[in-house]
């Protein structure tokens, strides 16, 4: 356990710990990381790696954003935090006197303009997803504070908060098709889209009442129900704009979120894992499209996004390529969680070496709207070195695994 016994603060930066406890409240134990926002400046992630230390002989140490101190002998430690406002920090252990400095984390930008087209969805009943049939949910009220507590530094904090909230909805599939199916390598601005794959997507979902029957299903499309995919079609093609801009707006929010969000230690969470495809009626020839590094995506438009794995693998993940995701990363903590999702595919991600934290990765489960469900999340953009392509068989399953290696964002 470890605690601040105080704080030099200059410039009088208002500061918070995203667990919402007080500033002064002991913290720690194995594995837990805490956030410290400092408000204008940045980050400060205190690792507890007591009795957790990932590699090498077993012993106590608090990690700063990168500098560490060792506190094996005793049960607890305090420091004394000093932030001159620059957005570096220095600690001092009360016990030794020994100080080490670092640098704050940044905060994300948030547009202005984001927050407000966020809010119009809202108010015209496109965020969140309505009327959600298979878990609990969350209020307003409830994700305003939720809000309060994990992105106090923003004035849009309600509009991060439901940013993560939506995506836990089945509102991830409005995100996942209108990333995963844009032309990224063409120089159009808007993007083109394949407006077809999307349609079929749409028109081809029979999972419970996310079907193209249902209003709230086809509302998340900002459409109406619909009786034949070419009615899905006619429908896609007077929105896909709007949609599009929706997609862009939310995706950022998603980043800006996720880069706030507190940070799970590896010590607690050592690797990742995702079933894909998660969205049953995507097949294997969609994993591919999913990265920047599909030469798909240059175009023309006319060519469907879709392409074989066996030849996905082979030509860009391979053993030593980085693939870089065009959309949000879904992944559980568990194989056996990962395998109730895929669809022939399993990803295992690990954190970059030397890593004590998953800087990368989001747990967002606190903002879900399944409490039950873990869930952390990769920001678009994140790029991975691939580690190993292999078919195996996992309780009489066959599967390919994808060993992954965060490398950046």
């Amino acid at each position: 356990m470890w605690q601040f016994q105080s704080i030099r603060n200059p410039s009088e930066a208002s500061l918070w710990f995203s667990d919402g406890l007080p500033i002064d409240s002991w913290r720690g134990g194995k594995g837990v990381s805490s956030r410290l926002i400092v408000d204008g400046e940045g980050f400060l992630d205190v690792t507890d790696f007591q009795n957790g230390f990932p590699f090498g002989p077993v012993m106590d140490f608090i990690d700063f954003n990168g500098a560490d101190f060792d506190y094996t002998p005793n049960p607890s430690a305090s420091f004394d935090l000093y932030l001159p406002g620059d957005g570096s920090f220095s600690v001092t252990a009360a016990a030794t006197g020994a100080t080490q400095s670092g640098q704050l984390k940044p905060l994300p930008v948030v547009a202005a303009a984001d927050a407000a087209y966020l809010d119009q969805m809202i108010a015209d009943k496109y965020v969140p997803y309505q009327d959600i049939p298979d878990a609990p949910g969350k209020s307003f009220a409830q994700i305003a504070a939720l809000g309060a507590q994990l992105f106090p530094f923003s004035p849009y904090s309600f509009q991060l908060a439901m940013s993560i909230y939506d995506w836990t909805t089945a509102s991830f599939t409005r995100l996942v098709f209108m990333k995963i199916f844009e032309y990224t390598g063409m120089n159009q601005s808007p993007l083109p889209l394949d407006q077809d794959s999307i349609a079929t997507a749409i028109w081809e979902s029979n999972w419970n009442t996310y079907n193209p029957s249902n209003a709230d299903y086809m509302n998340s499309f900002m459409m109406t129900p619909a009786s034949s995919l070419a009615d899905v079609q006619s429908q896609l093609a007077a929105v896909a704009t709007q949609l599009q801009q929706f997609s862009d707006v939310e995706n950022r929010l998603l980043a800006a979120a996720y880069q706030a969000m507190p940070r799970t230690s590896i010590v607690d969470q050592p690797q990742l894992f995702s079933g894909q495809m998660d969205i049953y009626q995507l097949g294997m020839e969609h994993f591919g499209i999913e990265f920047l590094q599909c030469p798909l995506n240059a175009g023309p438009d006319t060519v469907p996004l879709q392409i074989d794995f066996s030849q996905a693998i082979a030509d860009y993940i391979q053993p030593g390529d980085t693939i870089t995701t065009k959309m949000v990363w879904s992944f559980g903590s568990s194989m056996s969680e990962a395998m109730q999702y895929q669809n022939g595919i399993v990803l295992v991600a690990n954190p970059p070496d030397g890593a004590w934290v998953w800087d990368a990765a989001s747990y967002i489960t606190p903002l879900s709207d399944d409490p039950d469900k873990i869930e952390y999340t990769f920001a678009p953009g994140t790029s991975f070195l691939v580690q190993s392509v292999e078919q195996t068989q996992n309780n009489g399953v066959d599967v390919w695994v994808i060993t992954l290696l965060v490398s950046g964002a």
